[in-house]
């Protein structure tokens, strides 16, 4: 049997980045992420800086072995809480995407790629819209950190505007170029967006908008140009 990596995994890390950094940004301007927190799984609901929120608990990372170990495998917590169920929906991606990470129970985050965050933050980004959250949250709880999909009204996902596209996908290249087609497709996909185009460049259609990106001979964005409807501002 061949070795298990996590190659495409980590491919598909890179392609959920501009819909991640979105989301955080979303939740930052909700409430201090550096602030206290407490959780209560039973209730599905965690505390942050004083500001309930409902929540799904992605999964836990164990500083000591250096794993990531799924909420719904997790025998401290019983799988058919509100806050725990919901999970399951990002194992059943695992076959349709061939993420083997997505079903595992239980699996080293050695080789997963770090955008910044961690390694496991690395996984909830992936999981958090797969299990219908707009973003999650770390909670640092000593012998490990708990990773939370926000699930709460107060935090919707923000609109995708033309105005913003660009900044999204360019911020996302910044901090992980490799696929900024595969970026592009993602964002669009997960806001519902119509793509059109071909190998050079892709038309996005946000509402009124059309924004072009092109792409050079070795796959990296050339511009993104387009038409904004009026009265657009960033």
């Amino acid at each position: 049997m061949p070795e298990l990596t996590h190659e495409r995994f980590n491919e598909a890390v890179v392609a959920h980045v501009p819909i991640a950094m979105e989301a955080q940004e979303a939740l930052a301007q909700i409430v201090d992420l550096n602030g206290a927190y407490q959780a209560d799984i039973e209730q599905g609901v965690v505390t942050i800086s004083g500001r309930p929120l409902r929540v799904v608990l992605l999964g836990t990372v164990s500083k000591a072995s250096g794993t990531w170990l799924w909420s719904w495998a997790n025998e401290g917590f019983g799988p058919t809480l509100p806050a725990i169920a919901p999970v399951r929906r990002a194992a059943e991606m695992a076959g349709p995407w061939g993420l083997w990470e997505l079903s595992e129970p239980q699996f080293s985050l050695a080789g997963v790629l770090d955008t910044g965050l961690g390694a496991g933050a690395s996984v909830a980004l992936i999981a958090a819209p797969l299990v219908g959250a707009t973003a999650f949250y770390s909670a640092d709880y000593g012998a490990g950190i708990a990773y939370f999909g926000i699930v709460d009204p107060a935090v919707p996902r923000p609109a995708a505007q033309g105005v913003t596209f660009p900044r999204r996908i360019m911020a996302a290249v910044d901090l992980q170029p490799g696929n900024p087609r595969a970026q592009v497709l993602t964002y669009a996909a997960v806001h519902n967006l119509r793509v059109t185009g071909d190998d050079r460049q892709l038309r996005v259609h946000i509402g009124p908008d059309v924004l072009t990106v092109v792409f050079d001979e070795l796959g990296r964005i050339g511009n993104i140009s387009g038409t904004l409807s009026p009265g657009a501002s960033l």
